[in-house]
């Protein structure tokens, strides 16, 4: 058996496909579906969402009245690369060679620990497409920005809102007594009804309240909340379970209350969650826009390297596997991903900082 009849760019690829189905999905991609272009350049038009205009009257034999378009948007951006490597080293290679015609159950000891090194890399990749997604519907203080890091001293970010048009009418901070955080003081329902019926104005039906469970948490002692369970049901309650604080709260507001804590290591290794602590997202019904992927250069140029093995998983990371014959012999595994959201749907979410 050689190395490379179990270490390929598509064993790798094949097993994180059976991995992942396992594992609880990426949130971001039920509004942000992943798609594939070809290019690195990302062109998108932002339309202005509103409710419907009636169309005029007209005298019979008069030319027709223009009618002027909405406001439209074209934003064009260079998508970033993502680009991580790993190496199965000599001593890795010799071990599998030292049992590889054996029974020693440290076989798969051995391939699991260096598919789980190359996992580390997919799984980074998937965590950087996330990121960026959620960084859009729970933009920091109102600012529909994304920042994907440093590379070669330069910080790549990317304006959605150059203009600061969404944060003016689309995004709420709560100060003072208004608070989540204050049981007695905080008006939850009222500040929700105001997401609402903003997007309600311009034509979006609001269909869920996405935040993590922390935030949600705030509303188990809300003196309002629980005024309300007390109206609908006529039981005055100390303590309120989740599961009726859901029910209650998609009954008062008519959103489907969605808890996202899933949570990764950002660069510097600190554990973070992809939705952060205190924000609320009213999102409506619908896709927001897509998780476009890009042609990486492993993909167009390693195809043709016969010391190059690589595979394209389905969502467009590129995983290649690299012979090196030395010396060091080994083997260098390198995962890629050029990915930036679109955002044609910006007008129909509405974020309130509930803290």
């Amino acid at each position: 058996m050689r190395f490379t009849d179990v270490f390929s760019a598509q064993s790798i690829a094949f097993r994180r496909t059976v991995d992942a189905s396992n594992a609880v999905p990426f949130l971001g991609t039920t509004w942000f579906p992943n798609k594939r272009k070809n290019g690195i350049t990302l062109k998108w038009i932002k339309g202005h969402k509103g409710v419907g205009v009636a169309l005029k009257p007209s005298s019979f034999d008069a030319l027709a009245t223009i009618r002027p378009r909405a406001g439209v948007t074209t934003l064009e951006q260079e998508m970033p690369l993502f680009r991580e490597s790993m190496t199965v080293k000599e001593h890795d290679l010799m071990e599998l060679e030292r049992i590889k015609d054996s029974n020693d159950s440290y076989l798969d000891d051995v391939i699991e620990h260096v598919y789980n090194d190359t996992g580390e890399l997919i799984d980074g990749a998937e965590i950087s497409a996330e990121r960026m997604r959620m960084q859009l519907l729970a933009p920091a203080a109102g600012e529909m920005q994304i920042s994907v890091g440093l590379a070669d001293n330069t910080v790549y970010s990317y304006d959605y809102d150059s203009d600061d048009s969404w944060k003016g009418t689309h995004y709420a901070s709560l100060s003072g007594n208004a608070t989540w955080d204050n049981a007695a003081t905080a008006k939850p329902l009222k500040d929700i009804r105001t997401g609402v019926e903003a997007l309600t104005d311009i034509g979006v039906v609001a269909t869920y309240a996405l935040m993590n469970s922390k935030t949600f948490d705030y509303l188990l002692e809300n003196a309002q909340m629980k005024n309300a369970l007390i109206t609908t049901s006529g039981v005055n309650v100390d303590f309120m379970t989740k599961d009726k604080l859901k029910e209650l709260f998609r009954s008062m507001t008519g959103l489907i209350p969605v808890l996202y804590d899933k949570k990764y290591r950002d660069y510097d290794e600190t554990t973070k969650k992809f939705y952060p602590d205190d924000y609320v997202t009213i999102i409506g019904d619908g896709e927001l826009g897509n998780t476009w992927f890009g042609v990486t250069p492993e993909e167009r140029t390693l195809r043709e390297d016969p010391n190059v093995d690589v595979s394209v998983m389905d969502n467009g990371i590129a995983v290649a596997v690299q012979t090196v014959y030395g010396p060091p012999v080994q083997y260098n595994t390198t995962a890629s991903m050029i990915a930036l959201p679109s955002f044609e749907g910006m007008d129909e979410i509405y974020v309130i900082k509930v803290k």
